[in-house]
C-alpha cells in the first residue's frame, strides 16, 4: 500500500497547498464559522497571498515528516489546520521559542502583524461568496480564573475569529466538549480527537482549529468506474475502483519526473493530481519538493486534452507522533517545561507555559461526484506547576466564619452565617 498511500498524500498536499495559495478555504455542511473582525474578503489581499508560501513550506515539511514516520498506509495532513493553532500560540511566544516556531512555520521575514493579518484575510476569503463549500473555525479553551493576557485573547479573537470557551476542570468533560465542538465543525467527519488523558492538573489552555470542505466536479461517470489493478510499492497488484475521465480538458504540467493535472470544482477548490513517472517514486518525489517547486508546478500548468484514471477512495488519518515530529522539525523548546517561552499568553513567572500535546486528525473522500475533506488540529498547553489554587467562591448560601489570632491561630470568633441581611 505504500506507493498508493504516497500517491494519495501528494494529491492531498497539493490540494491543501493550492487552497492556501489561491486563498480558497470556505464552508461545507458544518456549523457556521465566524469571520475575523480584523479581516477582509479581498481577493487581492497581499497579506493573505504572502501567507501561501509559508503554508507550502510548513505543509511539505510536515507531510515529509509524517510520511517517514508512517511506513505504511495513507498519510493525509492539513497544513492549514495545524499552522493555524501554532500561529495562535505563536502570538504568546518570545525569545528562542519564538525563533524556533518562526522557522518551523516557514515565516522567514514575515512579522507577527503580517502573519495575523494574513490569517484574518484568508479566513474571511474562505467564507465569502454565496455558498460555503469550505470552512475554517478556531477556538481557545481557557481555564477559568487563570491570568491570561487580554492582548493574547484579543488578538486571537480579532484575527482568527477564535471562540473563547471555558475549559472544564474535569478531564472527561473537557474531552467531551472539545470533541463535540470539533465534530460539529467538521460535519461529523472528525470524532474523538482528544481523550480524558489529554488533560491534567497542569493544563490551562487548549487551542483547536477545524477545516472542512465539500465540493463537486463533473469529470467522472459512475458507469465508467471499474475494478482495475493498482501496483503497490512492494510490486503487488491489487484491484481498486478506478474512475475514468476519457475526454478530459484541464490544465496539465508534465516533466521528466511527474505528470500533474488540475481538476476544478464547483467551489473555490482545485484538486491537483501529481503522478510520479520513470524511476521516481511518490516518496522520492515528495522528498524533492519544496515550496518554490510547488509554485512553479502551478505556474507551469497549461490547458491540455487527454484522459485520467483516478482511484475512488475514502481514508482517515491520525497524526501519531506529531509532538515529536514538530520538535524534530525545529521547535523543541515549545514542548519543554524547562525552556518554553510563552510570556505573551499569561503572566505566571517564574513558572513556564509549554505545549503538552499536539494532535491532528483528517478525513478525505474522493469519488465520482466530488471531494470532501475534513481536518482538525489542537494544542494542549500547561503550566510547569499545577495552576495557582485557582478558584471561584460564592458565599450565596449559609456559611461559616472563623476569626483567628495571627500568632497562635487561636479562634477568637466562630460563626455560622445563615442570613447576612
Amino acid at each position: 500500500m505504500k506507493r498508493y498511500a504516497l500517491a494519495v498524500l501528494v494529491v492531498v498536499a497539493a490540494l491543501v497547498a493550492v487552497a492556501a495559495a489561491m486563498l480558497i478555504l470556505g464552508s461545507g455542511e458544518t456549523a457556521a464559522a465566524a469571520e475575523p473582525a480584523k479581516g477582509k474578503a479581498d481577493p487581492h489581499s497581499q497579506a493573505a497571498k504572502a501567507l501561501a508560501q509559508p503554508l507550502d513550506r510548513f505543509g511539505l515539511a510536515l507531510l515529509q515528516r509524517q510520511a517517514s514516520t508512517s511506513a505504511t498506509g495513507n498519510v493525509v495532513v492539513s497544513p492549514v489546520s495545524l499552522h493555524a493553532v501554532l500561529s495562535m500560540a505563536f502570538n504568546g511566544a518570545s525569545g528562542q521559542t519564538a525563533e524556533e516556531m518562526r522557522r518551523v512555520l516557514g515565516l522567514d521575514s514575515m512579522d507577527l502583524a503580517a502573519l495575523n493579518q494574513g490569517w484574518a484575510d484568508l479566513i474571511w476569503l474562505s467564507q465569502s461568496g454565496e455558498k460555503h463549500e469550505v470552512s475554517i473555525a478556531d477556538s481557545l479553551w481557557l481555564r477559568d480564573g487563570f491570568p491570561f493576557r487580554p492582548s493574547f485573547l484579543d488578538t486571537n479573537r480579532d484575527y482568527f475569529a477564535a471562540e473563547m470557551r471555558s475549559l472544564p476542570t474535569e478531564p472527561a468533560q473537557a474531552a467531551d466538549e472539545i470533541n463535540s465542538w470539533v465534530e460539529k465543525h467538521t460535519a461529523g467527519r472528525i470524532k474523538d480527537i482528544v481523550t480524558a488523558d489529554s488533560f491534567d492538573a497542569q493544563t490551562i489552555l487548549a487551542l483547536f482549529n477545524t477545516v472542512h470542505l465539500k465540493v463537486k466536479w463533473e469529470y467522472f461517470d459512475k458507469k465508467d468506474t471499474q475494478p482495475a489493478p493498482f501496483t503497490l510499492a512492494s510490486g503487488e497488484r491489487v484491484q481498486v475502483p478506478m474512475m475514468k475521465a476519457p475526454d478530459l480538458e484541464a490544465p496539465v504540467a508534465q516533466t521528466a519526473t511527474y505528470d500533474a493535472v488540475a481538476l476544478t470544482t464547483d467551489g473555490p477548490v482545485t484538486v491537483w493530481v501529481i503522478v510520479p513517472k520513470g524511476s521516481e517514486t511518490a516518496e522520492s518525489l515528495l522528498e524533492g519538493l519544496d515550496a518554490d517547486q510547488l509554485e512553479a508546478l502551478y505556474a507551469k500548468a497549461a490547458d491540455g486534452q487527454g484522459s485520467l484514471e483516478l482511484p475512488r477512495f475514502t481514508t482517515k488519518y491520525t497524526a501519531d507522533g506529531l509532538k515529536e515530529n514538530l520538535a524534530a522539525m525545529g521547535m523543541p523548546r515549545a514542548f519543554s517545561p524547562d525552556e518554553a517561552e510563552f510570556p505573551g499568553i499569561a503572566d505566571v513567572a517564574p513558572e513556564r507555559i509549554f505545549i503538552q500535546k499536539a494532535v491532528q486528525k483528517t478525513f478525505l473522500d474522493l469519488n465520482e461526484e466530488g471531494v470532501e475533506a475534513a481536518g482538525a488540529s489542537g494544542l494542549i498547553m500547561g503550566v510547569t506547576s499545577a495552576p495557582m489554587n485557582l478558584f471561584q467562591i460564592r458565599a450565596d448560601h449559609p456559611f461559616l466564619l472563623v476569626l483567628t489570632e495571627n500568632a497562635t491561630k487561636a479562634p477568637l470568633f466562630m460563626g455560622l452565617i445563615r442570613d447576612p441581611r
